[in-house]
């Protein structure tokens, strides 16, 4: 009697276990999911600041780019009519 009660006590307390550990395994897994997709957000919010930074940059060189080509332009006009008096 002794014994059956020592190992039901032994049984129950290795179920309570397995249960704990499960418990265990289930949150790890759900923080390692919220540390992962935490993560994935700063890195997204990371892409969309470079973006930005560079449509700023591509849109400052153009302008760079269309006022060069506007003063290339009027030097070529004014050295024509120069060159034609």
């Amino acid at each position: 009697m002794v014994k059956a009660l020592k190992g039901k006590m032994l049984m129950c307390d290795v179920a309570y276990e397995q249960q704990a550990q499960q418990a265990m395994q289930q949150r790890k897994k759900q923080i390692g999911k919220d540390i992962e997709s935490h993560w994935v957000e700063v890195e997204k919010q990371k892409m969309v600041e470079y973006d930005e930074k560079m449509r700023a940059k591509l849109e400052q060189e153009y302008k760079l780019k269309q006022s060069n080509a506007k003063d290339i332009s009027e030097q070529l006009e004014s050295f024509k009519l120069n060159f034609i008096k």
